[in-house]
């Protein structure tokens, strides 16, 4: 069975030490009084919960699962529990305003705590979570008394929600949605059409769930441009249906505690959230959010993955060490060191990358200071999709790594990692997958405005290395930091040449962007975490500091010159090959002569 044991000291160093986050939210009108002491009592209090609960709900997730009958949903044992649990430390509220029944916390909080339940719960998350994602739509998009009547009700918890966005037809493609919603004279719409993929539609935690669902009107222009949003409660203000139906829920690779259904709307009353036609707009509020959530998730997995193998390498004895003895500690093996190591880089500096953006939310939504909220509001943009493609995929590779480090043992159930290896695979593919992450970045966050907002990035690093270079023992990092940070501008102005002349041509290198790009974001953050270590040397804990140094080497020699061979990718990015279909359309005509 997996353990997770809350990692408090590596979170504050992040966010207090390297961040000095409660110093920037104590610049915040709303958040003067929020300080240090705050948020680690709030952090101590979630991994308590991750821990002590959340963790045994998780293996029941896994092994029992979530059934479907008669278009009711039941969730795994426990998972009723935990959700009261978690409403009555108030966690639901934790965000919203106090006017709306809740804390008026930050969003810094919000991400501190689902870290540590992401560790604990990927399935638990899924569900417990997206309210927050919700009500955050309906504030920027909801009419006055659609916020006063729902916001209350997803703040305390007594209602739960999920996002109706894909079609069996559309997938991705959000453009090729068909779900109608017809005006009912009524001020209200009617709607009509088949979801798949909606996490948490259907389940006995709630007695209602308001979904959110992407339809077209009459008349709406094709594509993205004709998409409306809609608030559409699963049973209407007397407590009857409101015409939802769950058809079924998916059978799937792994999170198995999430119900990821079927719905089928017919004739259900909805009612419009933003303008007509407008939905994606009104949606990227809500997409925005998970995409932060899919970050946490793949952090919050890769950590307890490290963890256990860790532990598991510190306990099982194999093979023969450097030094001759056998059978010697598997920690002992230098290639083992290289994974381990290879964990924690991905894992430490995503943890990084997430309270960072989620403090630019707080600073983007309140700051005062208008070039303050400027800088964030240019910042967020670019880090999303970094946080989203660049963090899930590594999540890929650091649980796979610790499969590999129990060995065999990693590939039954008992020990719980292949379970992690099943669940964390999602986050690259749901809230739009790796490849959309990378053309969003590029092309729409990057070439669109002539590389303005990267720019932004770039000048706070240079600002950094001009008042660290000078220190001796920090050449080691300032140097390749200040080499990938020119790559990115060599890079970019050539793209930006390329897609003047021809835009179609920078499709085939969006991926490796997003991983150049994120390379540029994780060597700012090992220097910045090494600079504060060896400030702190010498204390107390001058072990544990001489290990987030040894961390920052590793990653600046092993992982950070992927960049050398992304250069190269991007300047050869493929081209659409005509000839691929061409070969599929041969090969199917030889099967059938044959």
């Amino acid at each position: 069975m997996l353990k997770f044991n809350p990692p408090l000291r590596d979170l504050q160093f992040v966010i207090h030490d390297v961040l000095a986050g409660a110093n920037g939210l104590a610049e915040l009108p709303d958040y003067e009084d929020f300080d240090a002491e705050t948020l680690n009592a709030i952090a101590d209090e979630a991994g308590r919960f991750a821990s002590e609960q959340l963790l045994l709900v998780n293996e029941q997730a896994d092994r029992v699962g979530c059934s479907w009958s008669e278009g009711q949903v039941t969730m795994s044992p426990g998972f009723a529990d935990a959700w009261n649990a978690y409403r009555e430390l108030g966690w639901p509220s934790m965000c919203a305003q106090p006017s709306e029944g809740g804390q008026g916390l930050p969003k810094l909080a919000f991400s501190v705590v689902s870290e540590f339940l992401c560790s604990a719960s990927h399935a638990f998350v899924m569900i417990a979570t997206i309210n927050h994602c919700t009500s955050t739509c309906l504030r920027s998009s909801a009419t006055a008394e659609l916020q006063e009547k729902w916001i209350p009700a997803l703040t305390n918890g007594e209602v739960l929600s999920s996002m109706c966005i894909t079609e069996p037809q559309a997938g991705s493609d959000v453009g090729l949605l068909s779900t109608k919603a017809e005006p009912d004279g009524e001020g209200t719409y009617r709607l009509s059409g088949s979801k798949i993929f909606a996490s948490g539609a259907e389940h006995d935690l709630t007695k209602n769930i308001v979904h959110l669902v992407l339809a077209r009107i009459p008349g709406a222009p094709a594509g993205t441009r004709g998409l409306s949003l809609f608030l559409v409660p699963k049973l209407t203000d007397g407590g009857q249906s409101n015409g939802v139906y769950c058809d079924g829920i998916e059978h799937k690779m792994g999170l198995h505690g999430s119900p990821t259904c079927s719905l089928r709307f017919e004739n259900a009353q909805g009612w419009l959230v933003g303008e007509e036609n407008a939905g994606l707009k009104a949606m990227f509020a809500v997409m925005n959010e998970a995409r932060l959530l899919s970050g946490l998730q793949a952090v919050g997995m890769s950590e307890t993955a490290m963890q256990n193998a860790w532990e598991y390498t510190l306990e099982r004895r194999q093979g023969r060490s450097p030094q001759g003895e056998q059978p010697c500690l598997l920690i002992e093996h230098v290639d083992v060191q290289r994974m381990l190591l290879t964990q924690k880089a991905w894992t430490e500096a995503g943890r990084f990358l997430l309270h960072w953006t989620a403090l630019l939310m707080d600073q983007a939504e309140s700051h005062p200071q208008i070039a303050k909220r400027d800088e964030a509001e240019d910042l967020l943009p670019l880090l999303t999709p970094i946080v989203k493609g660049f963090l899930s995929e590594n999540a890929q590779e650091s649980t796979s790594l610790a499969l590999q480090l129990f060995g065999g043992h990693g590939y039954v159930t008992e020990t719980g990692i292949e379970q992690l290896v099943r669940d964390v695979r999602i986050t690259t593919v749901y809230e739009g997958t790796t490849t959309i992450q990378g053309q969003d970045l590029l092309i729409r966050k990057v070439l669109s405005d002539g590389g303005r907002r990267l720019n932004r990035l770039q000048t706070a690093i240079r600002h950094w290395l001009d008042n660290h270079s000078g220190r001796a023992e920090l050449l080691n990092f300032c140097k390749p930091l200040a080499e990938v940070s020119a790559m990115v501008d060599r890079v970019t102005r050539q793209l930006i040449d390329r897609y003047a002349t021809d835009p179609t041509s920078v499709l085939g290198a969006c991926t490796a962007y997003l991983r150049l790009m994120g390379h540029l974001v994780f060597a700012w953050a090992w220097a910045r975490m090494a600079a504060v270590a060896l400030s702190q040397q010498g204390d107390a804990d001058d072990d544990w500091y001489s290990l987030k140094v040894e961390t920052a080497r590793f990653y600046f020699n092993q992982l950070l010159p992927e960049i050398k061979a992304l250069e190269l990718a991007i300047a050869h990015s493929p081209k659409s090959l005509g000839r691929l279909m061409g070969a599929s359309n041969c090969s199917e005509e030889k099967r059938h002569e044959s």
